[in-house]
């Protein structure tokens, strides 16, 4: 009696089995990885229950089976069964990775799409990192509704589409890579797969023009505070870059949905460089390597929502405190690009309308309402 399964398991820190699967490599495994005693089946059980109980009773886990989860076969002596995959959970687990049997390799969740996994897992797979993020997300609407996608043209226009079709506030499209993602003023957004934590998601601002065109701030202040929580000295640039050192981790595009009744709704993309950045452009960006990004992203949306909350009240004029403590550029000398011009000046902060607050050398303080801070040549 043999169980044609368990090519991959999820483990906590502790070593402890969370998740037995299949197929961890291009093709589904026909090693017989697990035995176990018995094969019984109970007077009140199905062949299906069966298996979920006794691979329960043998690792000592909770176990759930999924549905909609690609198949499994089970081979009994007395009987065969097709199961849809197993996901064992312990209640509990803290961070599980993952560990694929056959070659002892350990990723984290946000690593899963990187294995080779047969390409009737991939369901699974997307299921296992959703897990994990729900896991991590401590929410009540953002990213209550998450879209995880191997690849998109842009995480942006997935959720355009999404939006348009009535999705609700807080829906989150979340990519491993963009063949065209986009930044402000027409620039491209260049991603390398894995390299970056690629996201969407969606606000439904009943609020005035001017107010809900502050959002990319919000946004901003968000990143950085999420970050500055994990240890990392980021700031906020006006007027919507995120900095490390100086240095760029974090672009940020937003996008709205509109009609003949105004702005129905606005897409929030980011973009947070995770991975290594390539030589030729590491005077300007940088990245925060080594996270968990699905953590990253769950702490993301966390934040954004407690500032989020403020702001439908009052604008950014409830958010005054956060701005000044992250506005990385305040008091310092900066050139300001308005069409084709440059201005130099010192900034003098963040007005509560989004305008940026130039002094120029002649002592008078003019507010920028769109432009940038010309940062690398």
């Amino acid at each position: 009696m043999h169980l044609n399964v368990a090519a991959a398991l999820i483990l906590n820190e502790a070593g402890e089995v969370l998740c037995v699967k299949r197929g961890a490599s291009k093709f589904a495994s026909t090693a017989f990885k697990w035995e176990f005693p018995g094969g019984k089946i109970e007077a009140d059980e199905t062949p299906a229950q069966t298996v979920v109980r006794e691979v329960a009773e043998e690792l000592g886990i909770a176990i759930e089976a999924i549905a909609d989860g690609p198949v499994v076969e089970h081979t009994y002596p007395e009987f065969s069964i097709t199961l849809h995959s197993i996901l064992c959970v312990q209640v509990d687990a803290q961070q599980p990775t993952l560990r694929e049997h056959t070659d002892l390799i350990y990723c984290a969740p946000d690593q899963l799409w990187s294995l080779e996994f047969a390409e009737a897992d991939r369901p699974f797979l997307r299921f296992l990192r959703e897990k994990a993020f729900g896991g991590a997300l401590k929410t009540r609407v953002f990213g209550r509704m998450p879209h995880f996608l191997d690849a998109c043209v842009s995480t942006n226009d997935e959720l355009l589409r999404l939006a348009e079709a009535g999705a609700p506030e807080g829906t989150l499209v979340v990519s491993e890579v963009q063949s065209g993602g986009k930044g402000r003023l027409g620039r491209s957004w260049l991603s390398e797969p894995g390299q970056g934590l690629l996201f969407s998601f969606l606000v439904r601002p009943a609020l005035p023009p001017e107010i809900a065109a502050t959002v990319p701030l919000v946004a901003g202040l968000a990143v950085t505070m999420a970050l500055r929580d994990l240890g990392y000295a980021a700031g906020l640039k006006w007027p919507n870059d995120v900095l490390i050192d100086e240095r760029k981790v974090c672009g940020i595009l937003c996008e709205a949905q509109t009609s003949v009744r105004g702005i129905e709704g606005i897409v929030i993309g980011i973009g947070i460089n995770t991975g290594a950045v390539p030589e030729a452009v590491a005077y300007r960006a940088v990245s925060v390597e080594r996270v968990d990004r699905l953590e990253l992203l769950a702490k993301v949306l966390k934040v954004f929502e407690a500032l989020h909350a403020k702001w439908v009240q009052q604008g950014l004029k409830a958010l005054r405190a956060e701005l000044d403590a992250c506005d990385c550029k305040a008091g310092k000398p900066i050139m300001v690009k308005l069409s084709e011009t440059p201005t130099e000046g010192v900034s003098r902060g963040i007005r509560d309308d989004g305008a940026l607050l130039l002094e120029t050398a002649e002592g008078s303080v003019t507010p920028i309402v769109c432009g940038e801070i010309v940062q690398w040549d």
